[in-house]
C-alpha cells in the first residue's frame, strides 16, 4: 500500500502534434483564461506532489515549452510518438524514485482539479489497488474507452470504442487517461505491453488487463469523477473555448459563494488566479485576469479590464483598462481611464539559467 508521506511523482504527457488546432503554436501553450494550457495542468500537478514533474514533450516544441514553463521541471523528449505507453515508458527513467505512486495527466486536459487527484489517490491507497483511473459518465455511443466492470463492480478491463461489442458500446463510463500507477510495478510492466496491432502504438489501458491477470480483480480501481468536466480534453479551437467556459464558471461560482456580487456570470471573464474579498461588485463586460488581487467593497466594471494589478478596498474602476498597477484604496477611477505600470507579478518562478 502506499501512504501520503511516500514519493508521489508525477509525469505529464504533453508530446501530442495538435493538428486540428491548426496552429504554429503547440496545442498545449495555446492560452486558457490568460495563460497557457500546460501551466494549469503543472499548477494541479504542484498542489498534489513536491517532486520534480516531468514533463513529456514533442522534440521539436522542447524549448519552447521549456522557455514558458521553466527550468525547475524535468523535460522528456519523445522523439517517437507511439502512444501514451511509450510516452510514460521514455519518462520513467527520468523519475526520480524508486517506490511510491506515478501520477499521469495531460497537457490537453485543463479542467482536472487537485482535489479530485487527492480523490483518486485516496481511492487507491483505501483499496491497495496497483493501478487507479479516473473515469467519467459520457453519453453513449462515444469514442472513448469503455470502464468494463463485473457484477459486483470491479473493474475487468477497459475495451477501446473500435474494439466494443454491441453491449459494450452502451456503456458510459469512460477512461480518461489521467491514472494513478505504483511505481515500481509500471518500471516492471510498461516494457511489456506490446504494440497494438492495427497502429503499431503503445497504450497505457493496456497496463489493466496486465495487473488484473498478475493480481485479480481488485487490483485496478476506477474512480467516476464527482465532476465529468475535471476529464474534458482539448483537442480543437472549439473544445479550447468550451473549457475556457467551463473554467471561468467555476471561477464565478467559487466567488459568489465566498460573498462575492456577479449580477450576471456569463458577462464577465475571471481567471482562477484572480483573488477577490467578499461584498465586491462585478459588473457585466469585465475582464479580470493574471495575479490580480481586488479588495472589498469595490465595484469593477462595467466594461472594464484589470491584469496584473492590486485593487485596494473600496475602489470603483468603471470602462478602464488596469494592468500591472496598483490603485490605492477608495479611489474612485474617471470613467475610461488608462493605467499601465511597471507591477508584473510571475506566473511561477524560474530558476536562473
Amino acid at each position: 500500500m502506499t501512504h501520503p508521506s511516500q514519493t508521489r511523482s508525477v509525469v505529464i504527457l504533453a508530446a501530442g502534434d495538435g493538428t486540428r488546432m491548426r496552429s504554429a503554436t503547440p496545442k498545449v501553450l495555446h492560452q486558457l483564461a490568460g495563460r497557457p494550457m500546460l501551466t494549469r495542468i503543472i499548477d494541479v500537478a504542484q498542489h498534489v506532489s513536491t517532486a520534480p514533474i516531468c514533463i513529456v514533450v514533442a522534440p521539436h516544441t522542447l524549448d519552447t515549452i521549456q522557455s514558458i514553463c521553466g527550468n525547475q521541471h524535468v523535460y522528456v523528449a519523445q522523439h517517437e510518438r507511439r502512444g501514451t505507453g511509450h510516452a510514460l515508458l521514455q519518462a520513467l527513467p527520468a523519475v526520480d524514485a524508486d517506490s511510491g505512486d506515478v501520477i499521469v495527466l495531460f497537457g490537453d486536459t485543463p479542467l482536472i482539479q487537485p482535489s479530485t487527484i487527492h480523490a483518486l489517490l485516496a481511492d487507491k491507497d483505501a483499496h491497495n489497488a496497483t493501478l487507479s483511473i479516473l473515469s467519467f459518465a459520457v453519453p453513449a455511443p462515444h469514442q472513448y474507452g469503455r470502464i468494463v466492470r463485473d457484477d459486483v463492480d470491479r473493474v475487468t478491463a477497459i475495451v477501446e470504442s473500435k474494439n466494443c461489442t454491441p453491449a459494450q458500446a452502451l456503456i458510459s463510463e469512460a477512461n480518461s487517461g489521467i491514472m494513478v500507477l505504483s511505481l515500481a510495478w509500471a518500471r516492471n510492466a510498461l516494457p511489456r505491453v506490446t504494440p497494438n496491432p492495427l497502429t503499431n502504438e503503445y497504450y497505457l489501458t493496456d497496463l489493466v488487463a496486465m495487473a488484473v491477470a498478475e493480481f485479480g480483480v481488485g487490483s485496478v480501481r476506477a474512480l467516476r469523477a464527482t465532476d465529468p468536466n475535471d476529464a474534458w480534453g482539448v483537442n480543437d479551437r472549439s473544445q479550447l473555448a468550451s473549457a475556457e467556459a467551463m473554467l471561468l464558471t467555476r471561477t464565478c461560482t467559487a466567488l459568489m459563494a465566498s460573498g462575492v456580487t456577479i449580477p450576471h456570470p456569463q458577462q464577465v471573464a475571471i481567471a482562477p488566479e484572480v483573488r477577490i474579498s467578499a461584498d465586491t461588485i462585478v459588473l457585466p463586460g469585465s475582464v479580470v485576469m493574471g495575479q490580480t488581487v481586488i479588495g472589498s467593497n469595490c465595484i469593477i466594471g462595467p466594461h472594464t479590464s484589470i491584469d496584473d494589478s492590486t485593487i485596494g478596498e473600496g475602489c470603483q474602476v468603471p470602462h478602464s483598462v488596469v494592468k500591472h498597477s496598483t490603485i490605492r484604496a477608495n479611489t474612485h477611477i474617471v470613467p475610461f481611464s488608462t493605467l499601465v505600470g511597471d507591477h508584473r507579478p510571475e506566473y511561477h518562478k524560474k530558476e536562473e539559467a
